[in-house]
């Protein structure tokens, strides 16, 4: 949005995807961002990661080019950095979700073990209650 709240961009995008938008107006923007549901208790869980590239399509200075103040090699030298940062953050995110759904998968296989065990300790209940019955009224005991 500019400063006068006038919105630039309103869309509604696909459940995924991608969404690049180049602003014409410098300054601040602000970026809203909502998830559309149809209950209170949706069981989907929703990831949005931004990605922002910040450019002055006015700089085309040559990276090589002689002359170039330390200043703007400097700018060059961080602009880098911050590239090879990113690489490694997106690393981070698919290593982090690779790890999230190997624990997810884990914690679905407990559950359905657990309920597994305590099926079984009922049938085993009821099968050595019923055992005894018969033996106490076989024995003359009850």
């Amino acid at each position: 949005e500019l400063p006068a709240r006038h919105k630039i961009v309103d869309t509604k995008g696909k459940p995924s995807g991608r969404f690049t938008f180049t602003s014409l107006e410098s300054g601040d923007h602000a970026i809203c961002i909502s998830v559309s549901s149809n209950s209170w208790f949706d069981s989907h869980k929703t990831k949005i990661t931004l990605d922002m590239d910040f450019d002055d399509p006015t700089d085309h200075h040559d990276h090589h080019a002689e002359g170039v103040s330390d200043l703007v090699k400097r700018v060059h030298e961080l602009n880098e950095r911050v590239e090879d940062i990113q690489i490694e953050q997106n690393a981070q995110r698919e290593r982090e979700r690779d790890f999230r759904d190997q624990s997810e998968l884990t914690n679905s296989r407990v559950i359905w073990w657990t309920i597994s065990q305590t099926v079984v300790l009922g049938v085993v209940c009821f099968w050595q209650m019923h055992y005894f019955k018969n033996f106490f009224t076989a024995k003359k005991l009850v």
